[in-house]
């Protein structure tokens, strides 16, 4: 068992109300039960002390003749029928002695012979008290002076037993225990059901928001916010209209980031049009001097040569840029070809830059990951580098399978990474897209392919100076695999 599940603080809100409501009432059966059995047993002593003195006082009345003339036997015959009690008291004890504290007669002579000394008796009893009730043997003493014309002759000494009145507080202590405990546990359960029938529209909602970091944010039903009552509705209408707008915010980054890769596309295309218009014109030399001097053979054959390296140059660029273009309808397996093709994609803007590029693409054969994405996220983080690097400095990318992971790292000799930047490349899948110019849509975009492709994101600083990204991706087998027209 985990520490944190004992603490309390850590407690749902469904087991803590009615646990609370529990312990209330708990405390509160405690006290309602010390009450009653405070009260029982005042209103039973106060009877037991009401009969004593009236039976005390009936037996002193018949006794005090006897008394006086010391009739032991008459004494006897007295006690002896008024030792039988009425209302479940049993027969009683009763002790007569003189004012020297000596026995006269007694209801158990053997347990107090005539004329044996009964002090402890009159000791037994604090101050003026004449009942003293003793839980421990269940019996309750009485005493009552003997009294003749102002002067004490002698005393009565009586207890009884007082089981049924104990059993009696008994009874009442399990019965207040039973029912109390009943209804704290009735009141819990109550407490719990009801609880949880207020807490359901809070399950919906985190429900729904736990549904939100997976994917697209889904709205409450209409039929779910029409039922709740008009806190959680008011709630569930705000919910909505967020996740509304979460969604459309979301809708219009990926087409911005769409847009933003085709212009990247396009500014590339720019450089790229001087790389295919350079050989064109050789190609058109070569054509006019195959129809002025096409008879000789090794004028001839130079010049197919020089059209045919052109046009392979062309092929190459054209390639790269359309594989480029039409990554999304092309989920097939990486290879070598996909990456080296970035690097004659960004060469124009290499050398307008004036960078030094390094590259070092380890990848040998097919790899199990999406040629499309690993182009993009590649493509995405160069062209970020480019952009910090002071004229003059190196572009490093490098690129290896390791331990059943593609690696692909960027270097770069920058400023390194605000933490904006880094926040937005490590950042969640949930984290919101930005939106404005110069905020970033590409590395946005690049976390969010690489999250798809279950990888992992690191900035870190560069041995060469600056930052260096690097990302790791699981490989894995694609489902569809089609090759690049």
């Amino acid at each position: 068992m985990k520490a944190s599940s004992l603490d309390p603080r850590r407690w749902p809100l469904a087991f803590k109300a009615p646990l609370l409501v529990a312990a209330f009432m708990l405390v509160v059966s405690g006290v309602m039960t010390n009450a009653v059995l405070s009260r029982l047993r005042e209103t039973q002593e106060r009877h037991l002390a009401a009969m004593s003195t009236i039976y005390l006082n009936g037996l002193a009345a018949a006794l005090i003749p006897h008394v006086l003339r010391e009739d032991i036997w008459e004494i006897f015959d007295t006690i002896d029928r008024g030792a039988s009690l009425e209302g479940g008291f049993g027969r009683a004890t009763i002790v007569v002695v003189d004012a020297r504290g000596l026995t006269l007669a007694a209801s158990d002579p053997k347990r107090a012979p005539v004329l044996s000394q009964q002090a402890y008796r009159e000791q037994a009893f604090q101050g003026e008290s004449m009942l003293i009730l003793d839980a421990d043997k269940a019996r309750a003493f009485a005493r009552r002076a003997l009294v003749y014309q102002d002067r004490r002759i002698g005393t009565i000494y009586v207890d009884y037993d007082v089981t049924h009145l104990l059993r009696e507080r008994a009874d009442v202590l399990r019965t207040l225990i039973g029912t109390n405990t009943a209804i704290a546990v009735l009141l819990a359960a109550f407490g719990y059901w009801i609880i949880r029938r207020m807490l359901r529209p809070l399950r919906t909602l985190s429900r729904h928001l736990d549904l939100g970091v997976a994917g697209a944010v889904q709205p409450i039903p209409a039929a779910e916010v029409q039922g709740a009552t008009y806190e959680f509705r008011r709630l569930f209408r705000r919910f909505n209209v967020m996740a509304d707008a979460v969604n459309d915010r979301e809708a219009i980054a990926k087409k911005m980031a769409n847009e933003e890769r085709l212009a990247s596309l396009g500014r590339l295309a720019s450089g790229m049009a001087h790389e295919i218009n350079n050989p064109l014109g050789g190609l058109f030399n070569a054509i006019d001097t195959i129809k002025r001097h096409g008879e000789k053979a090794s004028v001839r054959n130079a010049s197919l040569d020089l059209i045919e390296r052109g046009l392979k140059g062309i092929r190459d660029v054209v390639r790269a840029t359309l594989a480029t273009y039409r990554a999304d309808r092309d989920p097939r397996d990486l290879t070598p070809a996909d990456l080296d093709d970035l690097k004659l994609l960004i060469g124009p803007e290499v050398s307008r830059r004036a960078l030094i590029l390094d590259w070092d693409n380890d990848v040998v054969g097919d790899l199990p990951v999406s040629a499309s994405a690993v182009r993009q996220i590649a493509l995405n983080l160069i062209l970020n580098a480019m952009q910090v690097a002071p004229p003059g400095t190196r572009v490093h990318f490098e690129a290896e399978p390791v331990g059943g992971r593609l690696v692909v790292a960027v270097h770069d000799q920058g400023p390194g990474f605000s933490s904006d930047a880094s926040a937005m490349l490590s950042g969640g899948a949930s984290r919101p897209a930005p939106l404005g110019d110069g905020t970033g849509l590409g590395l946005w975009m690049t976390r969010r392919l690489v999250h798809d492709l279950n990888g992992h994101i690191a900035v870190e600083t560069s041995p060469i100076g600056g930052a260096v990204v690097r990302v790791t991706i699981p490989l894995a087998a694609s489902e569809e695999m089609r090759n690049v027209a």
